[in-house]
């Protein structure tokens, strides 16, 4: 502040200090500004070895930037779909504690080894441990998470029976395709577990996400966020477009969220370009995936 001429030292210095208003995840106006853009196109990075053998993951790089956006040190992140672990790594890089549930016991072993590893990276030591995975079936989540304790979930479902049909279009279609090739996509089924959202047909999958928003709604404190990543579909030449992205969000809303933003990952520099449709049905090529932003009114 700019002293006025006219004060004497004393009268300035006993002036009040403008205060710095403190926003809920501890980021300054110039921080919030500079993570406000709604295109991404920079957090995607080279899989790991643990990411290829699950096949369908979303960078540290992506988990790292929701949780610094919708939550502060100290605060609880759940991913009721923890695959390998991603989101609870990233909150731990972030001095955040975490819960996250899984189903496979593959996936569970392999995302709790790599929370373990992070903590000893970090040196992260104390009474409680900074982390709690699960072994279990998410629509159990309530039996692990207390109410009104999460601020925010960073997840992405599964695409109910999606990829296993991708994968049989694929060993009958496009064997020798870009999508396979150029893209390395190594897309492949979690499990063959009935309870797997990854098995149901979509309108049943749609039905669970609802219970399942519900279960989050209670174990998120009010005011908190969930985010889900996912990727809209085609099913031609019945259905050429499925808006996933905006089905769930209205799921979501029918469990009590307000749907509040929407973010678009950018992925066209990681994936070549493929020919759909041609030479009777231009389609465009589905390189991006959206991050549905949900808040529980506070």
């Amino acid at each position: 502040m700019k002293k006025d001429p006219g004060l004497s030292e004393s009268a300035s210095e006993s002036m009040p200090k403008r205060k710095v208003r403190r926003a809920f995840n501890g980021l300054s106006p110039r921080e919030w500004t500079q993570l406000s853009r709604n295109v991404w196109d920079d957090v995607s990075s080279p899989r790991q070895k643990r990411h290829l053998e699950h096949g369908a993951v979303f960078p540290i790089k992506l988990a790292d930037r929701l949780i610094q956006m919708y939550s502060d040190k100290g605060d609880l992140v759940l991913d009721p779909f923890l695959g390998v672990g991603s989101t609870v790594v990233a909150a731990l890089r972030r001095e955040r504690s975490s819960i996250g549930i899984e189903l496979s016991e593959q996936y569970f072993a392999m995302s709790r080894e790599w929370a373990e590893e992070e903590v000893g990276l970090l040196n992260l030591t104390g009474p409680s441990e900074p982390f709690r995975i699960v072994n279990d079936d998410c629509r159990n989540l309530l039996d692990h998470v207390d109410r009104e304790s999460v601020q925010v979930t960073v997840t992405s479902p599964p695409y109910a029976d999606f990829i296993r049909r991708s994968v049989a279009d694929r060993e009958k279609t496009h064997k020798k395709s870009r999508i396979v090739n150029d893209n390395n996509s190594q897309v492949k089924p979690y499990s063959d577990d009935s309870r797997d959202f990854g098995n149901l047909p979509y309108e049943k999958f749609l039905e669970e996400s609802k219970t399942l928003f519900r279960h989050v709604f209670e174990a998120t404190k009010p005011g908190g966020y969930a985010v889900w990543v996912v990727k809209d579909y085609r099913l031609p030449p019945h259905r050429p477009y499925i808006s996933m992205h905006s089905d769930l969000a209205s799921s979501a809303e029918s469990a009590g969220w307000k749907w509040h933003d929407l973010i678009i990952w950018n992925q066209n520099e990681q994936r070549r370009l493929v020919l759909l449709g041609f030479p009777s049905k231009f389609y465009t090529n589905q390189n991006c995936s959206f991050l549905v932003v949900l808040r529980k009114d506070g």
